[in-house]
């Protein structure tokens, strides 16, 4: 007997239902049902959609259909909020479709009496609303909940704070952010750069795959993908590739052979910033899952040492994997508990890469679950574990070594004034050159990417 997949819309609810957003890892829970769906695309737009816009969905639910969370159970709740997201966030899906299957899921959990409650709510919220896809410019900026820069599901009634009285309440809503961070990134960006970063980091991240120019091209690469009947875009720079592929990455071909990695264009663009050089000697200290060891030794033609350790012994071993995977020499694993003993006896060490844990303020979009994670008294933690670590990481350095400092928040107090406290507190380091990107949407000559920062230090 065939086994039964589940369609699209029961994958995301079993997910979002053993889903805790403080403790699991959503992408990895994901990863557990897609083999049992053929519609892999829309599970994963429809998990991650509800994750990423909860507090506004949460908050069309309230206002339209006069229910509270409290006094409904947190399945059904659950089914409420894939069926709005669906009906506001997902225009081009037939409303008939959405409310259809919530009545058929719903059946499952319970009653005649169920189904109707499910239906009814939708229902509200289906009749409370102007147009699926309406312009922003030309809506009430109360009565608009954006979908992206130009257009937004425009509702009868407001939905969201007055965007000039409580622009902070405004963006919070509307883009599913807490209001203390939006309150930061007004006083700091302004308001139009916290616009952006709003869009930015609801976006659906691009998969964005780094050849490995060891062995191929972005040309040849492309050209490879096509063979295996994997769609993608390049860059203008021909430099990388934008995959379009629905599947799974891990099962292509030119994956499992090494031909390309996945990072970020940030993450990338950060390595290129120290610019190292082929037979250079450089520690990685926070490595896993590997992808700046993986940057460098492609930029320093496998030539070289690179000593990449982690604390966590688990993604210690992706790193293994994934080096193993590109074929690379220049990369030796070593555990955190030998590192310092590995260093000390270093005839020469021209860089220590550290990528310290942060509020991951410019990586929203991508790791979905951490915007309800974040708190403001945890930031104080961080920024003490922050400054340990560049201590720990000076005090390794020989002299005239490079020390890579990167996070992959947009934060102040995290990046720059964090550099500054360490160069008041350690003359003998002059900073030689820093960079800040703030996550942003595809443009034509750019594709879309994550925030994140990265400063260059060296003992004078």
């Amino acid at each position: 007997m065939a086994l039964q997949l589940f369609s699209a819309r029961k994958t995301a609810w079993l997910v979002l239902n053993q889903c805790d957003i403080i403790r699991h890892d959503a992408a990895e829970l994901l990863n557990e049902y897609l083999p049992k769906t053929d519609r892999a695309a829309q599970a994963t737009d429809i998990a991650f959609g509800v994750l990423r816009n909860r507090l506004a969905i949460d908050c069309i639910i309230k206002k339209c259909g006069s229910v509270e969370p409290a006094y409904v159970k947190p399945a059904l709740w659950n089914l409420l909020r894939i069926g709005t997201y669906e009906i506001v966030y997902a225009p081009k899906t037939a409303e008939y479709a959405i409310l259809n299957e919530a009545a058929d899921l719903a059946r499952q959990k319970g009653t005649a009496r169920t189904v109707g409650f499910i239906n009814a709510v939708l229902r509200a919220v289906q009749n409370n609303i102007v147009s699926r896809s309406a312009p922003l410019k030309e809506a009430d900026r109360q009565k608009i909940l954006p979908q992206d820069e130009q257009t937004g599901c425009a509702f009868k009634i407001n939905i969201l704070p007055s965007p000039e009285k409580e622009p902070a309440n405004y963006y919070s809503i509307a883009f599913s952010l807490p209001t203390w961070l939006i309150s930061q990134w007004l006083d700091v960006y302004g308001d139009k750069k916290t616009r952006q970063i709003c869009f930015a980091s609801n976006r659906n991240p691009s998969v964005i795959a780094q050849p490995n120019i060891l062995c191929t091209t972005a040309e040849e690469l492309a050209t490879q993908l096509a063979d295996e009947g994997v769609e993608c875009d390049m860059n203008p720079e021909k430099s990388m590739l934008c995959i379009k592929h629905t599947g799974q990455i891990t099962k292509i071909k030119a994956f499992l052979d090494g031909f390309f990695t996945i990072q970020d264009p940030t993450a990338a663009e950060a390595m290129k910033l120290l610019n190292p050089q082929p037979g250079w000697t450089i520690v990685d200290l926070c490595a896993a899952p590997g992808g700046k060891s993986i940057a460098l030794a492609m930029l320093m033609q496998d030539n070289g040492t690179i000593l990449a350790s982690d604390s966590d012994l688990n993604r210690l071993q992706k790193v293994r994997q994934n080096v193993k995977r590109m074929r690379l020499n220049a990369i030796d694993v070593v555990q955190a508990n030998r590192i310092e003993q590995k260093i000390r006896k270093l005839k020469k060490l021209d860089a220590i890469v550290l990528d310290v844990p942060c509020s991951n303020t410019g990586v929203l979009a991508r790791r979905v679950e951490a915007r309800w994670r974040l708190q403001k008294k945890n930031i104080n933690g961080l920024l003490k574990t922050q400054s340990q670590l560049l201590t720990q990481a000076a005090g390794l350095c020989q002299q005239k070594t490079k020390l890579v400092y990167s996070t992959c928040s947009i934060q102040p107090e995290e990046n720059r004034q964090q550099i500054q406290l360490f160069l008041s507190q350690h003359p003998s380091f002059t900073l030689i050159s820093e960079k800040l990107a703030l996550p942003a949407l595809k443009t034509k000559s750019l594709f879309d990417h994550d925030g994140g920062y990265v400063a260059i230090l060296a003992r004078k």
